[in-house]
């Protein structure tokens, strides 16, 4: 006979995510090829043919950042990802600070991948920006209140399918180059390359998405292992997108030419990866901003009524989460439209990205260090990932909008602020008790 608690154990079991699936949202939550067409016109205006160096550098970068978290994710069983790491690898009131960063990082990141979505909707029907803003990211919302397996089944099916394409498109427009190879790399390191390096940070971090969801899988190891997998399969495949770009000079507007290049069928099939990739991205995000804002919660950061659970899941987080992303995008692409609200999200969360990167670095260094024989690969990995992480930050600030920097900056400042009044009122309240 199976007890009642058993068989709650093994329902909940089913419910958890394994590695391909964990793989395969995380891969959505790079949302590529939406990505691709907004991130990669951007950087292409910032270095043209030197697309794919760039890209490769991104890579290189994240791939560090990602073997920090492919070793932290294997000591800390819950949820909450970049905020645990810094709660218990440094201190409460970075693991705060961190947290909150994550929750600008994760709310810009996914916002981007949204209104990218919703604005090469917009390029191609003309239809009202703030109501298209609106629908992406209602839809998205939608699936991850449906659970997280409705959502890996969704991600799994949408990302073998943009894998395809993103492939089929490389080679087509090497065909149209004539095949003209050449070589992508040119050390022409200025700020206006590591601005391009800034937004091609935001390709293949689908990591992020999944940082969070250890609660969620059903071995946190699939966590680290999927991290390192996906950012390699997705930065050497956007890596072999722009330098079949680069081999045809290309340097214009990639959704232009693709509606120019492939007419109807481009049009469909934009307007379904548009959408697809757009909800792909927004749901990996929205899913582990909940986690992240759950995990706060536990700890008494946010208000007790966020922690409330609908059958195991924190319906109450995901609800709120989903409501802020839905109310961001929808006033921003009303009042500075989606493009703007594509090119400003993409630059706050490229610099929150690297911010979060330098705290789960410093967290990784602080454990590993006790025993640093033990662990000189960590140690190594994680001061290398530091200073490379720094280094692009402070780098490409010139190549960043005051206005993008103040946001960033302020929001950060905001979290230290809300950090020292928490524990003065901790500290009064238990001053209050004592008496």
């Amino acid at each position: 006979m199976i007890s009642k608690k058993e068989s709650i154990e093994n329902k909940l079991s089913r419910k958890k995510l394994s590695y391909p699936e964990l793989f395969f949202l995380s891969f959505g939550g790079q949302a590529p090829f939406i990505s691709l067409l907004t991130f990669g016109t951007v950087m292409i205006a910032y270095v043209g043919q030197l697309g794919a160096f760039a890209m490769l550098v991104a890579t290189l970068v994240v791939l560090f950042n990602g073997l920090t978290v492919y070793f932290l994710s294997k000591r800390f069983n819950r949820s909450g990802g970049y905020y645990i790491y810094a709660l218990y690898g440094l201190s409460n009131n970075l693991g705060l600070e961190t947290g909150w960063s994550y929750i600008l990082y994760a709310l810009a990141y996914g916002g981007t991948l949204l209104s990218g979505g919703a604005y090469v909707l917009y390029s191609i029907t003309g239809f009202n920006q703030p109501i298209l803003a609106f629908i992406v990211a209602t839809f998205a919302s939608s699936l991850v209140i449906m659970g997280v397996k409705v959502s890996a089944k969704y991600a799994t099916v949408m990302s073998i399918i943009e894998m395809i394409a993103i492939i089929s498109l490389s080679f087509i427009f090497l065909h149209d180059s004539g095949f003209r190879f050449y070589n992508p790399f040119k050390l022409d390191i200025n700020s206006s390359f590591l601005a391009a390096v800034i937004f091609g940070l935001g390709i293949p971090t689908g990591y992020g998405s999944i940082a969070p969801l250890a609660k969620d899988a059903e071995d946190k190891l699939a966590i680290g292992k999927a991290a390192i997998t996906v950012l390699l399969v997705g930065g050497l495949l956007s890596t072999f997108f722009f330098y079949s770009l680069g081999s045809m000079n290309f340097t214009g507007n990639l959704v232009e030419y693709l509606l120019s290049r492939f007419g109807i069928i481009s049009l469909l099939g934009i307007s379904f990866i548009a959408l697809n990739d757009g909800t792909l991205g927004g749901m990996a995000y929205i899913l582990a901003n909940s986690r992240t804002f759950k995990a706060m919660t536990e700890d008494s950061v946010f208000p007790s009524i966020f922690n409330k659970e609908y059958k195991g899941k924190p319906l109450a987080s995901e609800l709120f989460i989903a409501i802020v992303f839905i109310s961001v995008l929808t006033l921003m692409a009303y009042f500075i439209g989606l493009y703007n609200t594509f090119l400003s999200l993409g630059a706050v969360a490229g610099l929150s990205n690297l911010f979060i990167h330098s705290s789960a670095n410093f967290s990784l260094i602080r454990i590993a260090h006790k025993r640093s024989k033990k662990h000189v690969i960590e140690l190594s990995t994680a001061i290398i990932a530091l200073i490379i992480s720094v280094f692009v930050l402070i780098y490409s600030l010139p190549g960043i909008q005051v206005y993008i920097q103040d946001i960033f900056f302020g929001w950060i400042i905001f979290g230290f602020l809300y950090a020292e009044a928490l524990n003065i009122i901790k500290e009064d309240s238990k001053a209050e008790k004592e008496q």
